[in-house]
């Protein structure tokens, strides 16, 4: 093989391989979990229009009721049950599954299919958001499709409703605390004593019981999560339900730190 022969060769294959890191650019999951195969968008939109796929919400109730791929199936991957119920779909249909989540950082999907031990998946990791962009008519949001684009709230929007843990404590007395963590991550009491109440998301009585009595006595709400990743989904409850006094505690129950 002459010189030029050797160049143009290794030139494609840097070509090549550029293409294919390109195309992972942006999705850590792919690398993290290189073995469980994923679909484009545009793939996965072919395939469920054509009912090929059983599409499986890895994410928590809370998150499936706010938004969703329209005809998806919530089974949360940090349910107990999860390993039972993934199996017992897979015995019904002979069709891939595809897990999505939130978004291209998101791994609930990735975990979800790893979880499952099934080999007839798939994992949609671009994420319900950009599906919801894309193809509203095929989502649906706090129970209506197709899905208007100014329902979908921003980072700027939620950023609004973020306060430091100094700016959080000098509200409480005047407010109605709760705590959205679940009871793993809880762990038993609160973070502020007695002034917080436990609300789990996915308890939707105990959340509307604390919500309502901040309307009822016109106080601001305060919530807080274990990291600052779950209030945006309260957030899209909160604004559904027309309430504009509420803030959040920047950062989540991890940053906090008793003096």
């Amino acid at each position: 093989m002459t010189i030029s022969k050797i160049i143009s060769f290794l030139l494609c294959l840097f070509i090549t391989t550029s293409s294919v890191y390109a195309g992972d650019e942006g999705f850590p999951g792919r690398k993290k979990y290189p073995d469980i195969p994923y679909v484009s968008l545009s793939d996965f939109y072919n395939g469920y229009i054509n009912n090929k796929y059983v599409v499986v919400d890895a994410r928590s109730a809370f998150e499936y009721n706010v938004i969703q791929v329209k005809g998806a199936i919530n089974l949360p991957v940090n349910s107990d049950d999860f390993f039972a119920e993934i199996n017992a779909l897979a015995h019904k249909t002979d069709n891939t599954i595809v897990f999505y989540c939130n978004g291209r950082r998101c791994m609930k999907s990735f975990k979800a299919a790893v979880k499952s031990k099934l080999s007839n998946v798939l994992v949609f990791d671009a994420g319900v958001f950009e599906w919801a962009k894309q193809y509203p008519d095929e989502s649906v949001f706090m129970g209506e499709s197709p899905l208007s684009q100014d329902k979908l709230i921003s980072s700027s929007q939620l950023k609004e409703h973020l306060i430091s843990l100094s700016d959080f404590e000098q509200l409480i007395q005047e407010s109605v605390l709760i705590d959205i963590r679940d009871l793993k991550e809880r762990r038993g009491n609160g973070l502020f004593l007695l002034a917080d109440k436990s609300a789990p998301l996915d308890n939707t009585k105990k959340l509307e019981r604390y919500i309502n009595k901040a309307i009822k006595e016109d106080k601001t709400l305060l919530a807080y999560d274990n990291s600052g990743k779950q209030v945006r989904w309260l957030q899209y409850y909160l604004e559904n339900k027309g309430i504009k006094k509420y803030y959040f505690m920047e950062g989540g129950a991890k940053y906090y730190s008793y003096k």
